[in-house]
């Protein structure tokens, strides 16, 4: 549903895939709180029925791509004991890339890669902002959620 309403939020900036991330609070989030296995579900599911709903299969390719960067790189980095913040910023950063790795691979042009610099710096934000909100929803949930801070 994040995801869904977020498509109705547009930016002034005029470089594709340029996101809020919204869904992404409950990524990390469940990296935080459920595990890397439970973290993995909720994303795939998460990016199947999105595609599935409201994509196609080069939206399914893109997300794909994303989240498995992403996610693989905010497990290293919670592990090497990164804060939320970070992880997310992380997460939201590998994810740009990987998508634009994916562009580059279907159009077959060097030019896709002026966009990662906007890509990149808006991610960032993009990534600050879901671990700042991830994190006070962690904290306002701490007794309804179990935390695993194993990982």
């Amino acid at each position: 549903m994040l995801g869904y309403i977020e498509s109705f939020i547009v930016f002034p900036i005029r470089v594709p895939g340029v996101r809020i991330g919204l869904a992404n609070i409950v990524t990390v989030m469940c990296l935080y709180t459920l595990g890397i296995s439970y973290s993995a579900v909720v994303l795939m599911l998460r990016i199947t029925l999105s595609a599935i709903l409201f994509g196609s299969p080069v939206s399914f390719a893109y997300s794909i791509a994303g989240a498995t960067l992403s996610l693989l790189g905010m497990i290293l980095l919670k592990r090497f004991g990164f804060s939320i913040y970070g992880v997310s910023f992380s997460g939201a950063v590998l994810h740009n890339i990987a998508q634009t790795a994916v562009a580059y691979y279907m159009v077959s042009s060097v030019y896709i890669f002026t966009y990662l610099p906007v890509l990149v710096i808006t991610g960032a934000i993009a990534g600050l902002i879901t671990g700042f909100v991830a994190d006070i929803l962690i904290k306002r949930l701490g007794n309804v959620i179990y935390t695993d801070r194993r990982i």
